[in-house]
């Protein structure tokens, strides 16, 4: 039977979450396993090389599920090059990636719904939780469910899609991402996802969005490339990820005039913004060579990316430019404060 969908699960260090994460991806009916939906399904358990016993326990699944689990064993290279073996080795007419210190839920639900769609990007909204499992948020899908939408007329901007098509809202039609094979996602670095919103985008033809949450995302464990402690350490990183998003665009243009190219336009320059705002987070001569490195890249290489931010960090001094940009951000954590409260995110810790 051809298989509808395939799960990559990068596998490096996750020995207290590991069993979780794969039993997640089993289907029951009437509390036996659900053969039928079972058969749609393709997990693609990948070993990055890790060093304890996550890569074991997850091979008893292989071993006990052979017809729905495979593990593939590779030196490490980092969760880039997991994410561009997975796509290169699915079987599924979907790739859904699933990181291993995350979980499904309504997974048969979304199984049996992918049997009747035949949509590029298959949206769900995604649970965000804390590392004791309390429910941090949930992200809300602003659109109509079960309705196919032309991605070429879309309203990427008006949507605020950049999240839904990161890999926690979003399941890809294969074809999608293996046009850009085998070197879409960076290697050996963190952050390497960030290019998933371009490519997703500039590869689709379709969207269509389910009403039920799918992904777990797990939030705030010790190490985690998105705690402040980690990304501080690595500005560079976050460099070389968004020079990479520039590249991809500039390499895979669309039509000006269409919704694509307005919402590429809106996007870039407030990620570029958003990683040089960083700065803030660092002393003042730390803080001066992080933006001094940004700027000279975006002068060199994108010019009209160097937006008000930018002169304003130039035009004053840095100490008063720290105080404007904290002042703002606190303003817009209070805009996100009055977001949860009219139903914008939901606190339900059922």
């Amino acid at each position: 039977m051809e298989k509808i969908l395939t799960i990559v699960v990068p596998v490096y260090k996750v020995e207290p979450y590991i069993n979780k994460c794969l039993d997640s991806c089993l289907i029951y009916k009437d509390g036996k396993l659900d053969e039928e939906l079972m058969e749609l399904i393709d997990v693609l358990i990948i070993n990055d090389g890790t060093p304890d016993k996550s890569a074991d326990m997850s091979r008893e699944y292989a071993k006990r599920y052979p017809k729905y689990f495979r593990q593939i064993d590779k030196e490490n290279g980092g969760h880039g090059s997991v994410w561009n073996m997975g796509v290169q080795e699915a079987k599924g007419k979907y790739v859904k990636f699933l990181d291993s210190d995350d979980w499904f839920q309504n997974f048969g639900k979304f199984v049996e719904a992918l049997r009747h769609t035949d949509a590029d990007l298959v949206l769900t909204p995604t649970r965000c939780h804390c590392e004791h499992d309390e429910i941090w948020r949930q992200e809300i899908l602003d659109m109509e469910f079960y309705k196919i939408y032309d991605a070429d007329t879309f309203d990427w901007v008006g949507n605020r899609t950049h999240n839904y098509l990161l890999h926690h809202c979003c399941c890809y039609k294969r074809g999608v991402l293996g046009q850009y094979m085998p070197e879409l996602f960076l290697e050996k670095q963190p952050y390497d996802d960030v290019v998933l919103w371009p490519a997703a985008m500039i590869g689709a033809k379709s969207i269509e969005a389910f009403d039920f949450p799918l992904y777990n995302y797990l939030m705030n464990r010790p190490g985690q490339s998105i705690s402040r402690e980690a990304m501080n350490k690595q500005v560079r990183a976050h460099m070389k990820a968004y020079q990479h998003v520039v590249r991809f665009y500039e390499e895979h243009q669309v039509a000006e005039n269409s919704t694509k190219a307005a919402y590429i336009r809106y996007r870039l320059p407030r990620t570029y913004n958003m990683y040089y705002r960083q700065s803030v987070s660092f002393s003042y001569a730390d803080g001066k060579w992080i933006a001094a490195e940004w700027d000279e890249w975006a002068r060199e290489n994108n010019p009209q990316l160097q937006t008000i931010w930018i002169q304003m960090y130039r035009m004053i001094p840095y100490w008063m430019y720290r105080i404007i940009v904290k002042a703002l951000l606190g303003l817009a954590a209070v805009k996100g404060w009055l977001r949860k409260n009219d139903g914008t995110y939901s606190r339900d810790k059922n």
